[in-house]
């Protein structure tokens, strides 16, 4: 998705159509729509509005005539970063498409599309989902009282990820993904922790003062955390460990938990080193583990079909290990 490039007053202005663009304040505000727009107080169109106004401090008040409000439209309509399209059946009415069709019909909605499957798409019951995947932290810290509190750190630079989270941290915030706004204080203590060496139940004890902050601000990091969380299982090498199926006593665990501590089995380190092992560290464990046990495997003899049956992963991921 590529930046806006808008003439206004004579100047050019590069509006940005991605998610790291943005400073903690434009985030939050922004996660404070979708909160409204969850709540059926705002559309979808109308929070690209916002964003926009946001961005180029315009007025919304200012636009008067149609063909000023039309311009606003569609402007804010070329940005795709924030949402996705869902089709009902998993989006089976785009099966068979091309690449750049697929990416243009969850984009763009079907009532701006100028394609022949666009009269398809509009007579389905369609649903705009806000797309959480990217690599970047937008709120670097959080003001509680008269203490900051700095957040976990992103680093991409030089062609290199990496992030200052422990394995631990990871695991437990990560648990906390779905479990609703009641658990967002805990999941902001476990990601703003402020002591060198992460403790879960000093986290836990933390997670009174983190209940003090606004539900956008909270609600901003949870977001900002899932985002990171999607973007290491679909975006890098650590995706493999994403297609595991969801089967009872796998040899293999996928229990981030269970996974955590059998590390400290395997003469690692005990279990309080293993907690503290740096999050990206301990996925490289789990990846190589998961293409070890593969190949050894088929180093028995077994067939692509048994392994698949025992290890829980699809006989086109076994493919490309082996």
């Amino acid at each position: 998705m590529k930046d806006i490039e808008l003439v206004y007053k004579g100047d050019i202005h590069r509006i940005p159509n991605r998610w790291d663009a943005m400073n903690d304040r434009q985030f939050i505000r922004l996660v404070g729509d979708f909160l409204r727009m969850a709540a059926g107080e705002l559309s979808a169109g109308e929070v690209r509005i916002n964003w926009l106004c946001d961005i180029m401090g315009w007025s919304k008040r200012k636009f008067h005539s149609e063909e000023q409000i039309a311009n606003l439209v569609a402007i804010s309509e070329q940005l795709t970063f924030m949402f996705q399209i869902n089709y009902p059946d998993n989006n089976s009415v785009l099966d068979g498409v091309d690449e750049d069709t697929y990416e243009l019909c969850r984009r763009i909605d079907p009532y701006r599309l100028n394609i022949p499957l666009a009269r398809v798409l509009r007579k389905l019951d369609y649903q705009y989902v806000i797309d959480l995947c990217f690599c970047a932290q937008l709120i670097p810290s959080v003001q509680i009282g008269e203490r900051s509190y700095p957040g976990y750190r992103i680093e991409t630079s030089f062609g290199t990820l990496t992030c200052s989270l422990t394995a631990l941290q990871y695991v437990e915030a990560q648990g906390l993904i779905e479990r609703g706004e009641e658990s967002l204080p805990l999941l902001a203590a476990i990601l703003y922790y402020p002591e060198k060496e992460y403790n879960s139940e000093r986290a836990h004890e933390l997670a009174n003062d983190f209940a003090k902050l606004p539900l956008e601000t909270l609600t901003a990091i949870s977001f900002n955390f899932q985002a990171f969380n999607n973007y290491l299982f679909s975006k890098t090498s650590f995706s493999l460990l994403s297609k595991f199926a969801h089967k009872p006593k796998q040899p293999i665990t996928t229990d981030a938990s269970d996974a955590l501590y059998d590390l400290s089995k395997e003469g690692l380190g005990n279990a309080k080193q293993i907690e503290q092992m740096n999050v990206l560290t301990y996925l490289k464990v789990l990846r190589k583990k998961t293409i070890d046990a593969v190949k050894d495997m088929k180093g028995f003899g077994w067939d692509k079909l048994k392994i698949s049956e025992e290890v829980g992963l699809p006989i086109s991921v076994i493919d490309k290990i082996l």
